[in-house]
């Protein structure tokens, strides 16, 4: 048996639900057909009972779902995260410290034990209040990640993080050097959380460490973020695909979607024991522009459903600078 999670940014409950024509039923009916026992959904933009009215179809045949809207002032209609899952979600909590109302994280407990967490983390904006948001969040989302892989040794957080990791993350990374998404201390974060695989060193680290570490208007985060060598937590689709993990998002504007031009902004990161898990990778893009229904395709990963750990921890390593060894054991492990 195996467990698959998807994660995708829904731009709106209620408009990918929407039947567009006959050859865009919308998300209903891809939850009708897709393989995944559990869906984590990022800016749903709905209230609670908005979401189960947008939902109530699936959840009429099944399906189980949490909600965390945004609730702040000035945030309501935008944010949201929630979970849909073909069985009942247990242990449900809703927000991190500093950003409890506003729709940007929710986790739960499934019935194998494993905890899932959808993350809207900021899109942020260079150079106006929207960055200092995101380093906010960043400064308070980091200790979290860390407590988290020492409670739930079988976690994921699937979610769109709004940074693009690696220069292979996005077709056009040279123009966009100076947007939010790819700034230099955005990018540090992500090497602060997983490392820096399948690199020695971390890219562009001459840029990052000449960047200000500091908020774009008002707010000043302290220290400077460093690559981190043990990480405990995992890009699955990194991890099993080092140098071709698939494009997540493209903007509607213009011809991205039929030109590739995307970014790799949505993520599964695993704690050690759900990467060994990890089967296989992929995400669900849309045939057509016209058949879309968010701007974001659904990123999944199965996962089989048992482990085997020592003392309760997985035997996994991973450093920085991973030797070629180790390197070619990951590919042959996951092709």
């Amino acid at each position: 048996m195996s467990l698959t999670i998807a994660s995708v940014n829904v731009n709106g409950i209620r408009a990918a639900t929407k039947i567009r024509n006959e050859n865009n039923p919308g998300m209903l009916a891809w939850l009708a057909d897709t393989p995944a026992d559990v869906v984590l959904m990022q800016e749903v933009r709905a209230t609670v009972d908005q979401a189960r009215a947008a939902l109530a179809p699936a959840l009429e045949k099944g399906w189980h779902l949490a909600v965390a809207p945004a609730e702040t002032p000035g945030a309501k209609g935008r944010a949201g995260v929630g979970i849909l899952s073909r069985t009942p979600l247990n242990d449900v909590t809703f927000g991190i410290p500093s950003f409890e109302d506003a729709g940007r994280f929710i986790a739960a407990t499934l019935s194998d034990g494993t905890r899932v967490g959808s993350l809207y983390l900021p899109s942020g904006s260079a150079d106006t209040p929207k960055q200092d948001e995101k380093y906010r969040f960043l400064d308070e989302f980091e200790p979290l990640l860390e407590q988290w892989a020492g409670e739930y040794p079988d976690m994921v957080i699937g979610g769109d993080w709004n940074i693009c990791h690696r220069r292979e993350d996005l077709k056009n990374w040279k123009t966009n050097r100076k947007k939010s998404g790819f700034l230099p201390h955005e990018r540090a974060f992500m090497d602060a959380v997983f490392g820096c695989f399948p690199d020695e060193q971390p890219q562009d680290a001459d840029v990052k460490a000449d960047a200000v570490w500091a908020g774009a208007v008002e707010y000043v985060s302290e220290g400077r973020r460093e690559a981190n060598g043990s990480p405990k937590w995992f890009d699955v689709a990194r991890r099993l695909h080092p140098e071709d993990a698939p494009y997540t998002w493209w903007t509607f504007r213009g011809q991205a979607f039929n030109n590739d031009a995307g970014w790799r902004i949505d993520v599964q990161a695993a704690t050690a024991n759900m990467l060994e898990r990890a089967e296989r990778t992929w995400v669900d893009k849309a045939p057509t522009v016209e058949q879309r229904w968010s701007d974001h395709s659904p990123l999944l990963v199965e996962y089989r459903q048992m482990l085997n750990t020592v003392q309760g921890r997985s035997t996994l390593t991973s450093t920085c600078d991973v030797n070629h060894r180790e390197r070619s054991a990951a590919s042959d492990r996951h092709p």
